[in-house]
Order: C-alpha cells, then sequence, then structure tokens
C-alpha cells in the first residue's frame, strides 16, 4: 500500500462503517469532510495537516502566511460541501529552537486565517517535536444537505472556481530560487490560498457534486467521477489561466496546460451542475460529465490530448 489513495480506500473499508449507535453519521470516510447529525443540526468536520519538510519548507513561507494557510485550506473542505466554516481547534508540534517571534507570528496568522474564514478558533494542542507542523481542524454548519462527490450524472456541466496552476508555478519559482519578478502574484498565490466565504451559499443552488482542488484538478476530478460512477470531458482550451501564467511556465520550461491541470494546491472549488444552470460568478465552464468511466482532455481541436491525472499524492 505504497500510495495514498490506496491506504485510504482500506481505512474507508475497515473504518467507514459506522455501528448502529453511531447512526447520527450522515457522511463517513470518502469525501471532501465527514458529515455529523447533532439533535438535527448537521455539522460538518474536516482535518488538514501541514508537515514541515512535505507541505512547506519554513525558508519559503514567512509563519503568518504560514498559519493563515493551514485555516484556508481546512476551510476548504467545508466550502466545497455547501457549508459554512464556524470553529476551528489547533494542534501545533514546535521543533526545538523555534523562535519565540516566529511563534507568536505563526499564531498571529492562524487568528488571521480564521478571521478570513469566518471562524473562531475555540482550542487545540500544543507539543514538541522533531519538525514544525499544524494540524487543523474546522467544524461548520450545513444549513442544507451537504453537496457530496457522488451526485455528478452525465450531461452535467463541469465548472472551476478563480484560476488553476497558479499556486503550483509559485511554488515551482520558490523551489527552483527563481527571481519572481513579474511573477511574484503566483508566489503569492502559494502562500496565501484563495478564500470562498459566502460561495457555499450559492454552490447549494446549483451543484449536484463538489470537490475542493487540492491534490490536482484532473485528479480531485477523478474522485468525483469515481464517487458518482461517470466519466468526465475537458475542453484545455477552456482553463481558466491567470495574466501571465503562459509566459512564467514557459520562462521555467514547463507546459501551462499540464501545470494547470495536475499542479496542486489551488484550493479552489470545482463542482457539477445540470445543463441550463446559470454560471455562478467566478466560476467557468471546464468540460462536461459523460457515462463512459474515462477523464478525457480535448485540445479545442478535436483531438485527445496526452494528460494523465498526476497530481500531488503522499507516500509515492
Amino acid at each position: 500500500m505504497d500510495d495514498e489513495f490506496t491506504k485510504i480506500d482500506w481505512l474507508s473499508a475497515h473504518l467507514g462503517a459506522a455501528p448502529p449507535s453511531l447512526s447520527n453519521v450522515l457522511v463517513g470516510i470518502g469525501d471532501d469532510a465527514a458529515v455529523v447529525d447533532f439533535d438535527g443540526k448537521p455539522v460538518v468536520v474536516t482535518v488538514d495537516t501541514q508537515v514541515e519538510g512535505v507541505h512547506f519548507r519554513r525558508s519559503t513561507i514567512h509563519p503568518t502566511d504560514l498559519g493563515a494557510r493551514a485555516l484556508i485550506a481546512a476551510a476548504s473542505d467545508v466550502w466545497a460541501m455547501g457549508a459554512t466554516p464556524t470553529t476551528a481547534v489547533v494542534a501545533i508540534t514546535l521543533p526545538g529552537g523555534f523562535e519565540d517571534a516566529d511563534f507568536r507570528a505563526l499564531v498571529d496568522g492562524l487568528r488571521e486565517g480564521s478571521t478570513l474564514i469566518g471562524s473562531s478558533i475555540v482550542g487545540g494542542n500544543l507539543s514538541h517535536a522533531s519538525q514544525l507542523t499544524i494540524t487543523t481542524t474546522v467544524l461548520g454548519a450545513a444549513t442544507a444537505p451537504p453537496i457530496r462527490r457522488d451526485g455528478a450524472s452525465a450531461g452535467d456541466r463541469i465548472y472551476v472556481t478563480g484560476t488553476l496552476g497558479d499556486a503550483a508555478l509559485g511554488l515551482q519559482l520558490l523551489e527552483r530560487s527563481a527571481e519572481p519578478g513579474a511573477y511574484e502574484t503566483f508566489v503569492h498565490r502559494w502562500r496565501r490560498p484563495p478564500t470562498h466565504r459566502g460561495f457555499e451559499s450559492m454552490l447549494r443552488t446549483v451543484a449536484t457534486a463538489a470537490i475542493d482542488v487540492s491534490d490536482g484538478c484532473l485528479q480531485d476530478l477523478s474522485h468525483v467521477c469515481r464517487a458518482s460512477g461517470s466519466g468526465a470531458t475537458i475542453r484545455a482550451d477552456a482553463l481558466p489561466l491567470a495574466p501571465k501564467f503562459g509566459d512564467a511556465c514557459r520562462a521555467l520550461n514547463l507546459d501551462p496546460r499540464a501545470l494547470a491541470l495536475n499542479g496542486g494546491e489551488d484550493y479552489e472549488i470545482l463542482f457539477t451542475a445540470p445543463p441550463g444552470v446559470e454560471a455562478l460568478e467566478g466560476a467557468t465552464w471546464i468540460g462536461d460529465i459523460t457515462a463512459e468511466a474515462r477523464v478525457v482532455v480535448e485540445d479545442g481541436r478535436g483531438g485527445e490530448l496526452d494528460l494523465r491525472a498526476a497530481g500531488y499524492r503522499h507516500f509515492s
């Protein structure tokens, strides 16, 4: 079980079946977040961990940005379920020699992040470890049935918010120690993911399925297709790209379309909606759900691009 998703499948099979005494579990393992019914009030629960050396290096991100990033990344799962973040708990492990000024800056970032997502930090845990980690649990209020990954149907349109590939490009600039210059916006985009506060209420009115784009657009779309028993066709010429994205990719000898589709940590929302539904502001129609269980990327001229889902995977 070297692959992350193989491990998740195994965990789901062994932990996913709730006993009768826990029949208040409305959505269990296998979606963006769990949903638990507390006396008629559905609560969305998600957890995310930022690990030094895996998700970030301290040399590439200020502690304030890191704290805010941790809250926003976790809240992204809640928004994708059509729920509103309300509260959070945060567990931090600090390595030896971690400066007090950096600790205060990290906490300032957590506080700023909680304000950006509209939640309160109500508790957590602090411990010593060999590396810096921030584990964030966010709870959200669901005022309607949660939007799951398994609701897409053939004929639905596929939409995504914002622009794709920006964070992956910013990380490439940092890892290559390239002078960002005119491309500084992409570095900032990796350090500070977008927020979708308020978007969840609009999403609930149209979406049949949704997922946050954290591991790469194609890979996350494949999760929706797998859960829904469907496939998809994506139009490469419809992908929303930021200004100067193509220029920056070419300067680094990167394929813009491959990075947009497979680059991780966008933290945008990908969702499906029936044809005829008016698109939400800030979202772009990039393709359609199909009955055939495969994901295809078209080049805009009727041809098929060889762009397999190759987003981020732990343990690989």
